[in-house]
C-alpha cells in the first residue's frame, strides 16, 4: 500500500511539473510577445499601458504566486524563507508595475473609464491590486499583530485576494487583444492563439493558490 501511495504520488509530481513547464512557455511567450511588439516600437501611447500591465501582472505576479509552489522546479530547492523574499519582491514589482500601467492609461483618458469589458475589468484588477499590495504587507507583519489579527486568517485573505486580482488582470489581458486597437493587423488567428495561450497560463498559474488554500481550510478545520 505504502508503495503504490508513493507511486501515485510521483506521477502527481510529474504531472504538477509538466504542467509548471507548460506554464512558464505561455507566460514566456506572452512577456516575450508583449514587450517585442511594445518595446520595436517605443513606450508611446498605448503601448506603455500594455507592456506594463503585461509584465507586471502576467509575468511577475504569476511567477511570485508561484514561488511557494511544490511543482515549480524554479524555486523548489529554496529555504522558505527565501521563496518568502523572492514572493514578497515580485509582488512589489509586478503589483507596482500593473497599477503604474493601469494609471497611465487613466490618465491618458482623462481618468474615466471605456464601457468595453477590457477596461472595466483593468480598473477592477488596479483597485484589487493595490488592496492585495496592502495585504500582503500586512501578511508579512502577520507574526507581530498576531493578538489582533490570526496570521492564518489574513494570509488566507491575502490568497485569495491575489488570487482574485491575477484572475481579474487575466481576463482583462483576454478581451484587450481585441478590444484594444495595437493587436489589429496581427491577424485573427494569432489573437485567437494569444487568448487561448492567457487563459491556459491563468489556469494553470491558479493550481498553485488553490492548493494553498485548501492547506490552509484544512488547518481552520483541524
Amino acid at each position: 500500500m505504502a508503495t503504490e501511495k508513493s507511486n501515485s504520488t510521483s506521477v502527481l509530481q510529474h504531472i504538477e511539473a509538466g504542467l509548471n513547464v507548460l506554464n512558464q512557455l505561455c507566460i514566456g511567450f506572452i512577456t516575450f510577445w508583449i514587450s517585442w511588439n511594445c518595446l520595436r516600437v517605443g513606450l508611446t501611447g498605448i503601448r506603455l499601458h500594455v507592456w506594463l500591465v503585461t509584465f507586471g501582472f502576467v509575468f511577475l505576479m504569476a511567477e511570485a504566486m508561484m514561488c511557494f509552489y511544490n511543482g515549480n522546479w524554479l524555486t523548489l530547492r529554496y529555504t522558505r524563507k527565501r521563496k518568502t523574499a523572492i514572493h514578497v519582491v515580485l509582488q512589489i514589482l509586478g503589483g507596482g508595475m500593473g497599477v503604474a500601467g493601469c494609471l497611465v492609461q487613466l490618465i491618458r483618458d482623462d481618468w474615466s473609464i471605456s464601457v468595453t469589458t477590457h477596461a472595466r475589468l483593468g480598473f477592477a484588477a488596479f483597485i484589487l491590486c493595490l488592496i492585495a499590495l496592502l495585504s500582503g504587507i500586512t501578511a508579512v507583519v502577520a507574526r507581530s499583530m498576531s493578538k489582533l489579527v490570526s496570521p492564518l486568517a489574513n494570509k488566507t485573505f491575502h490568497v485569495i485576494l491575489s488570487l482574485g486580482t491575477f484572475v481579474t488582470a487575466m481576463l482583462a489581458q483576454f478581451y484587450g487583444y481585441t478590444q484594444t486597437g495595437i493587436f489589429k493587423g496581427q491577424g485573427q488567428d494569432f489573437v485567437i492563439l494569444m487568448q487561448v495561450v492567457t487563459m491556459i497560463a491563468m489556469v494553470l498559474t491558479c493550481i498553485a493558490p488553490f492548493k494553498s488554500l485548501y492547506h490552509k481550510f484544512v488547518s481552520f478545520t483541524s
